[in-house]
């Protein structure tokens, strides 16, 4: 597969920080953005090679114009988007109670961000190259009290399929959407426990997923080999939302 240099968003942690780790094992060359200041120095801190990290609000339009500037005059050109930044705790008060100020800034971040960085980055992709946009299977399964993190992701399988019409054929655009990913061993410190073992059997697959099986469908979408894929949306989620679930147990026929 072709290597390059492409922008990550989201890199200080979980997710992000897992698919950066992985695209640098696989010999790319990544411009890495979060907006945890802290995040950022931790991950300079381990001495990647072939990492450039850059103090970025993604939801903030002068920065993401500045980070294009940046770019361009660093590199010319970049080889694939992989829009991952989020606020990514789902859940919320209840709807009655849902303070205007926490949507609108899970939208700005989670929807807004990557339409930004998309606008301001697509005219430095080379031709054949490739934006992911990270959502999840909350766009189309949802929980009490995670309004505003569902819009958001929904909204954002819908801009991938308008951006892919819009960008294309030069640029393809796909979106994938995880399910439960665990990401503890890459936050220690974090207060998420690690899958247990009953986490692990309800799913279909066997077992929780992990940012390497993100990161390397990631990798085939931004490839040649996925040269007649854009507008899609990958659901990676050891097959959870194909699973019937009933809290009683299974119905009568």
């Amino acid at each position: 597969m072709k290597q390059g240099k492409i922008l990550i968003t989201g890199v200080a942690k979980g997710l992000g920080l897992g698919m950066t780790r992985y695209f640098l094992q696989h010999d790319y060359q990544v411009v890495g953005v979060d907006i945890d200041k802290d995040g950022l120095t931790q991950l300079d801190k381990a001495r990647f090679p072939n990492l450039q990290l850059v103090h970025l609000d993604v939801a903030d339009e002068p920065s993401v114009q500045a980070l294009s500037r940046l770019i361009e005059r660093q590199f010319g050109q970049i080889d694939g988007i992989i829009n991952n930044a989020a606020i990514s705790q789902p859940h919320h008060e209840p709807l009655t109670q849902l303070h205007l100020s926490h949507w609108q800034r899970v939208l700005a971040v989670n929807l807004t961000g990557p339409m930004l960085i998309s606008k301001h980055m697509a005219p430095l992709l080379t031709p054949g190259s490739a934006i992911i946009n990270i959502s999840s299977t909350r766009a189309h399964q949802s929980e009490p009290d995670s309004e505003a993190y569902a819009a958001a992701k929904g909204g954002l399988v819908a801009l991938t399929h308008a951006m892919a019409i819009s960008l294309g054929p030069g640029i393809r655009v796909n979106a994938i959407s995880p399910g439960w990913i665990d990401v503890s061993r890459l936050q220690p410190d974090a207060q998420d426990a690690a899958p247990s073992q009953h986490d692990h059997h309800q799913h279909p697959a066997g077992r929780v997923g992990n940012a390497e099986d993100v990161a390397a469908l990631a990798r085939f979408l931004l490839s040649d080999e996925a040269g007649f894929i854009t507008g899609q949306e990958y659901i990676i989620d050891g097959g959870m939302s194909k699973r019937m679930i009933y809290p009683e147990g299974p119905a009568a026929d």
